[in-house]
Parts: structure tokens; sequence; C-alpha cells
């Protein structure tokens, strides 16, 4: 950036007060992007008082003018919502740059306005124009093809496609060499981040923060943003990590990012710490919040996190069926994001179906390319659960790869709603830190660390009465009963109501028909065998 950025605001200013449109129009001209990353209030000011035709002859100043109040989070401007969409682009008969400034405009209009396949479209033409035109990036940053491409590829990713805006994003960092482009390289940077973050790619995501410099002298509303964006991505970090300030990480990047364009990056390091804590109501919460208030979740990430963070709470609430109806619903494929709903699925198909076929689903998936580490990871830890079940012990192919991948990355998450006696069987876990031992482990001696409400419904886990019924009993919703039979279960290293009572019975934490029954046997009762749900 300029170092004399600030004396080239003042000179602005005072062009602007004596009203020198013809000098105010040669520093913007000029300085755009100085303009655009430190002094954003003036540059407005000026472009309000410069003439139409000097803006319009201009089409990425009308493009900054227009439409930057709304992208940049600012009041005032254009209301890309409400944007009517033009399609097609022969009949136009417009320069390249008008063109490619139209088409940033539609794809942020579709974008913003909840047509995310429209926008993604967009995105995928506007690339192609960009890329094959070998004068971007030559000329001044009138061009701003690092900003069209930064916003293809933030469309990609709220699209659900990591890998194409991983790569738009380093397209992105290309083009700093020829633009000298600060801003827009440290965006794709903190963006890049957050996918890989997202992704699993744990190491990565912390070697871009470390190396993401702000530039000197950068302003709000842009110093907000990014910040937000920063905040995502070590949100998403934490949480795989399990890390002690996990929690509050994520809280402000819920707040922080609340009106930005990568909430739903922050919305799932919510669902995911919510889910791997136990908090299953909590996450089932907060997708329905998003789904009742978010008509726009069609073809879309924030789609996709809803629909699989439901399921996932589901499942390992023990509703299978409602968890399968929900994936149903969401008509996710395998494709891209959509393996988290395969991998949902297989979850699904351990509890119900059995471990066989949980076992071919999860090789199946294993080999897939592009699969990210986090669910690479927890495809293993399927496979590894399957093979448990059948063998008694996972495989060396399977249980010594899933141990390296999970303590290179530190990708404890994933090995938070796995048993016991199937995380003890993977191998080089023990560099994992005391606090996320005590999350992936909440129960080395599960006879003395259930909670005594859990304690209670165990004991009446044990009796012939339903889940709603010992929820009228105890005076407590259903989901909330729901939840402590989740981590009951967890605790427990089982997946059923009946698995549970008897390895609590093996472990000596209730005696059936005993003083610990809330239904002790009678004489002649054949009720001692508990039924299932």
């Amino acid at each position: 950036m300029n170092p004399d950025s600030s004396a080239l605001a003042d000179e602005l200013a005072e062009a602007v007060a004596r009203d020198d449109l013809g000098r105010t129009g040669e520093i913007v001209d000029s300085h755009l992007w100085s303009l655009v990353q430190s002094h954003w209030p003036l540059l407005m000011q000026a472009l309000g008082r410069l003439p139409d035709e000097h803006v319009e002859a201009r089409p990425v100043l009308a493009l900054v003018r227009g439409f930057g109040s709304s992208v940049f989070l600012e009041s005032g401007g254009v209301n890309l919502r409400a944007m009517p969409v033009m399609e097609g682009e022969s009949e136009l008969g417009v320069p390249d740059q008008v063109l490619d400034a139209i088409l940033l405009q539609q794809m942020l209009a579709r974008r913003l306005g909840g047509d995310q396949a429209g926008a993604t479209a967009i995105a995928d033409q506007l690339r192609v124009r960009v890329e094959r035109n070998d004068e971007h990036g030559r000329r001044p940053i009138h061009d701003l093809a690092s900003f069209y491409l930064l916003h293809v590829g933030i469309t990609e990713a709220l699209a659900g496609d990591f890998e194409q805006a991983l790569r738009d994003f380093a397209s992105v960092r290309s083009l700093r060499p020829k633009t000298g482009g600060e801003l827009a390289d440290y965006d794709a940077m903190l963006k890049s981040a957050v996918v890989h973050a997202a992704l699993g790619r744990l190491v990565e995501a912390e070697r871009l923060l470390r190396r993401a410099v702000a530039p000197s002298g950068l302003g709000d509303p842009f110093a907000s943003q990014l910040a937000a964006t920063e905040l995502a991505a070590r949100a998403l970090i934490a949480v795989e990590r399990l890390e002690p300030h996990a929690a509050e990480l994520v809280h402000r990047a819920l707040e922080q990012n609340a009106d930005a364009e990568m909430w739903p990056f922050a919305l799932l390091a919510s669902i995911r710490w919510s889910i791997a804590t136990g908090d299953l109501v909590g996450a089932l919460d907060q997708a329905d919040a998003v789904a009742a208030t978010r008509p726009d979740l069609q073809d879309s990430l924030l789609g996709r996190i809803v629909a699989t963070g439901r399921a996932q709470a589901l499942a390992v609430m023990g509703e299978y069926g409602a968890a399968l109806k929900r994936l149903d619903e969401s008509g996710l494929d395998e494709s891209g994001d959509g393996r988290v709903a395969a991998i949902v699925r297989t979850r699904l198909a351990l509890y119900t179906t059995g471990p066989e076929a949980a076992l071919t689903a999860a090789r199946r998936l294993v080999v897939q390319p592009g699969l990210g580490p986090a669910s690479r990871a927890e495809t293993m830890l399927l496979a590894a659960w399957a093979q448990t079940m059948l063998l008694g012990v996972p495989d060396a192919a399977t249980a010594g790869p899933l141990g390296a991948l999970v303590a290179r990355e530190g990708l404890w998450r994933v090995l938070q709603l796995a048993p016991e006696r199937v995380v003890a069987s993977i191998p080089g876990l023990d560099a994992a830190p005391a606090f996320e031992r005590q999350l992936m482990h909440p129960d080395p001696s599960a006879s003395i660390r259930l909670t005594a409400n859990e304690l209670e419904v165990l004991r009446q886990l044990a009796g012939p009465e339903s889940l709603p019924a010992i929820a009228t009993r105890r005076f407590v919703s259903l989901n909330t009963v729901k939840t402590q039979v989740a981590s009951i279960y967890r605790r427990l290293g089982v997946h059923s109501r009946r698995e549970a009572i008897a390895e609590a019975t093996r472990r000596g934490i209730i005696s059936l028909g005993g003083p610990d029954s809330p239904f002790p046997r009678r004489s002649g009762d054949s009720r001692g065998e508990v039924r299932g749900e």
C-alpha cells in the first residue's frame, strides 16, 4: 500500500471540500485501491460528488459506488437483494470491463438473494472470463481482477465446493505480484484458512494464519470484517482440537460474523462443538432456528450444515428414523460436502442394519478422492468401530493410519462419539493434552462418572417405560431425556438401550430386579428382560 496514504487522504479531502471535481477524479482514478483499504468513508464521499458520467465511464468506480456499501456491510447503497438479475451477455454489446462488472453485480445479487445455484453459475462464467483475459492483473487496479476472483471463491465456498474455492483463492494470491493487491491477498489467505480448517487441514490453516499480515493502515469496514473471518478459522481449529477456549471462540465467531458472508462457517463450528460436547438439544435448536428464518438453504453450504447437523444430533440421540428422514429430505448426494451426509448414513447403518453394512459403506467412502482429513478420519473411525463389533478389535490397516492422521492434525473432535473401547484400540493418541483426553474419555471408570441425573435415567431405562414416560415422570422435556440417554450410551460405549442396561449391569452400576431398579422384579414376574426402544 502507498506509505503516503495519509497525505493522499488529506489531498483528496481538500479537493472534495473545494469541490474540485477534476482533481477528485484524478486521485480516485489513480489511487482507488489505497483509498479502498484505508479511507473507505472518504472514498464514498468522493464518489458521491463525482458526476455520474465520470463514474459510469469507469465500471469499477460504478461498482464500488453502487454496490460497495452493501457488499462491505455499510448502510445505504443499492439493495442487491432487490436487483433484477440480467440474463445473457451476447445482447449487451458492452466492453469486457463493463461486462465483468455486471457479472460481478449479478453474482452478488443472486448470492445475497438466496439463489446460490444461480450465483455459482455466474461465478463459473466470471472465472473463465478473468482467467482467459491476459490483460487482467497487468493494468492498474481499475480491473480489480483479484477482487472478482476473491468473490468467485467466496461464492464457491458458500455453495460447499471447498476445493474450487481454494483454487480461486490461490489465483487471487498469484495476482499480487502484478497488482500489488495486499488487501485481496490478505483476505484470500484468511478465507483459505477458514476452508482448510473446515476440512480438517488444521496444520495448513494455522500456517496460513501465521503468514497472514494485515495491510498497514487497514480501516473499517474491512478491518472488522477480516477480523471476523480470522476468528471463524480459529474457532473451527479450536473445536477440532477440543481446546479449553473453544466455546468462547465459537461464541465470539457467531457474534462477530452475524452479518458477514462467512457466518455459515461460524455456525458449523458451533454445531460441531455442541455435538462433540453432548449438547445435542443445543445443536438441534441452532439448526432449527436457521431453517425457520432462512428460506434460502437450497444448494448452499448453510443448507448442508443444517441438514447434516440435525441428522448427526438425532443419530447420537438414538432417533435413527428421524435422522434418516432429515437426510432424505435434504436431497444431499455424496459429492462435495454431501459426503458428510454419506458419513452420517454410515453411522446410522452401524446402529441399524449392522456392522457389516457400515463397514462396507465406510470402505467405499474412505477411498474417494478429495475427502478432507476430518471426514476421512471420521470414516476410518466408523470402519474401526464396525470391525470392533465384528472382531473385537479393529485391524491394524485401519487403526494405524487413523491414529497417525488424528495425531498429525489434532482431530480430537472426531473421536468424541465413538465408544471408549474403540478409541482405546487406536495407536498414537498419547499426545493428546490432558483437557482433550478428558473430553475424549470422560468416563475412564463409567461406574463412578455418571452424573446423578444420568444415573437416575439409567435406572429408569431398566424398566418398561418409554422415553416420553420417563420424561413425564422426571418433569423434564423429552429432548432433555434424549440428551441424557445419548450421554449414557457414550460413557458406557454402547449404542442401544439393551446394550446400556447389559453393560451397566456387568459393571455393577445397576442391578436388575434389585434395589437399584425403579421396577423391582416380583416373584413370577418376567419383566427382568429389558425391552428395547
